[in-house]
């Protein structure tokens, strides 16, 4: 049984991998179950004994996206928290954007599977739920540690966590699909630019009091 149930991964695996590059070139919705299976060396018959539909595969991806980012996040962090105390703003946003990158998809092909299964949750209810519940528990996860590390170095968010990563996140997709694109309008990584100029009109110096509360200990029980 333990041998079929991991040959059975390794399938969900190499159809999920092959349906990101077909899906990367023709879309959801003009990609069809054949091609997938095509890409990936299996039978109509190995997708339907792993997938319901589409939906079941696309709902699989964003799972597998979520569990890449979340290791990935893990050791983002380590790289906030070697920030030194006495660094300046502009490294310490540049740590930030690094832990941001790690929630992101970064490979082109993966860029453009990311854009559309945003439209494709756009289309279809089921996808919708499992891609609003993706996006909160990614949201919520990157908000909790850069606020974390920016209390840390006496600054704050202007806004709630949630809210700020919002905005990240829609700077990020312009950003990338303009780096794909190729943009004439800034020079270097679109992404890290705008992402910097974001981050610096969202941060600023914690209010002294606030921050003198946060380091006072609580008291015992």
């Amino acid at each position: 049984m333990t041998h079929v149930t991991a040959r059975r991964a390794a399938t969900r695996e190499r159809l999920i991998d092959a349906a990101i590059d077909v899906f990367a070139e023709k879309g959801v919705l003009g990609a069809s179950v054949e091609e997938i299976c095509e890409a990936a060396g299996f039978t109509r018959g190995a997708f339907y004994s792993n997938f319901d539909d589409k939906d079941d595969l696309c709902v699989a991806m964003l799972q597998r996206l979520h569990d890449d980012e979340g290791s990935a996040l893990q050791d983002a962090v380590t790289s906030v928290g070697d920030v030194a105390d006495d660094a300046d703003l502009d490294t310490l946003l540049l740590a930030a954007i690094e832990l941001f990158y790690a929630s992101r998809w970064d490979d082109p092909k993966r860029v453009l599977t990311g854009q559309e299964l945003r439209l494709h949750a756009a289309r279809s209810p089921k996808m919708a739920q499992a891609y609003r519940d993706f996006h909160a528990r990614t949201t919520h996860g990157v908000a909790t540690m850069l606020e974390t590390a920016l209390s840390a170095r006496g600054y704050e968010l202007g806004t709630n966590g949630p809210v700020a990563m919002s905005v990240l996140h829609a700077v990020y997709d312009y950003g990338a699909l303009g780096a794909l694109i190729g943009s004439d309008t800034i020079e270097g990584d679109v992404r890290v630019q705008l992402l910097m100029e974001v981050l610096r009109a969202l941060i600023h110096p914690q209010d002294a009091d606030a921050r003198a509360l946060d380091q006072v200990s609580p008291p015992p029980a």
